[in-house]
């Protein structure tokens, strides 16, 4: 009795093994909601400061690309050409700080790099980036403590990534015994790389053979805005921007053996396009994917859906500057 328990303790236990080092092997991101984390450094800026310019203090933030896309120069997000990513301190007049206009945005001169999954299912955490303004020193004479409020605002590109596994066969009765390989019809489960913008839903439909009609829901889980990389936007969260919740979506899939010809209507026609996400609101797309005639009557299909954009998302805070008696 005690040996059977035994056998049984070790079958659970190897399968608990096997299960957990599937589910790291077979999940190819690391998911998560966020692109960069944003949170001030200690001290910058200190709880109180004196007028009169008798006080220089620092203002810092921590930028830490918890997502998995690259982000800033020499990276491919979209091109090392044109990556856009700024940082800026709002809500102070320059001039009462000793500085310029110019000196409240920062552009980082080297990469923030992502998050990375490891083949063994390890994570290797993304890079961090300083942005520090000083020195600030306040130089008029108040009457009176001031409260003052500050807002730093991160604007940069960032891209999602999202796979599933779509089924393409030559007839659409399907035999029951195909389904071991994979379904023709429903719900398809979606992996998503972390960012703010998600593909949450993926269904597949038969319509011919080899033709299918594929739905996939895209929606946003972060806490900031998006807009579409215009050359001139900076993020401008005002509602007159026409440029708001827009993102770029581009619909692949991995078929070495034939063509494969993808039709999205909402994306023009093609299988790359401009999406624009009104109020904010999930958004459905549909595409029909062909493939053209191969040796194998049912085969699995990897689907990729990449979702570039440009994300704004800002941190406030506020110090008290008190005023020094003359």
């Amino acid at each position: 009795m005690k040996a059977w328990v035994v056998v049984v303790a070790l079958a659970l236990a190897l399968a608990a093994c096997g299960q957990q080092q599937d589910t790291g092997l077979t999940d190819p991101f690391i998911g998560g909601n966020v692109g960069l984390n944003m949170y001030l450094m200690n001290g910058m800026p200190p709880p109180t400061v004196f007028d009169g310019g008798s006080n220089p203090f620092p203002i810092g933030v921590v930028l830490e690309n918890a997502g998995e896309a690259d982000i800033g120069p020499n990276t491919a997000n979209p091109s090392a050409a044109n990556a856009f990513l700024e940082v800026r301190l709002e809500g102070i007049l320059p001039q009462n700080y000793g500085i310029t206009e110019a000196q409240l945005v920062q552009t980082p001169t080297q990469p923030i790099r992502g998050a990375k999954k490891n083949f063994d299912g390890t994570i290797l955490p993304g890079d961090v980036y300083n942005a520090i303004w000083q020195p600030l020193n306040f130089a008029p004479d108040l009457q009176g403590n001031q409260a003052a409020a500050f807002r730093i605002v991160a604007c940069y590109d960032y891209r999602n990534f999202a796979s599933a596994q779509l089924c393409m066969a030559n007839d659409v009765l399907q035999n029951v015994q195909d389904s071991t390989i994979c379904t023709l019809s429903g719900p398809k489960p979606v992996a998503n790389s972390g960012g703010p913008l998600h593909v949450t839903e993926v269904t597949q439909n038969p319509m011919d053979a080899n033709k299918i009609q594929v739905n996939f829901k895209i929606q946003h889980d972060g806490t900031g805005e998006w807009f579409g990389r215009d050359a001139n936007e900076h993020c401008d969260s005002s509602v007159r921007n026409i440029n708001k919740y827009k993102t770029h979506v581009k619909v692949t899939t991995q078929n070495q053996a034939a063509n494969t010809n993808i039709l999205c209507y909402r994306l023009g026609g093609t299988n790359e396009g401009d999406l624009t996400m009104y109020q904010g609101a999930p958004q459905m797309v549909t595409c029909v994917i062909t493939g053209a005639a191969s040796g194998a009557r049912i085969y699995p299909l990897p689907l990729n859906i990449e979702l570039s954009y440009r994300y704004g998302e800002f941190i406030e805070d506020q110090f008290v500057i008190q005023a020094v008696p003359n």
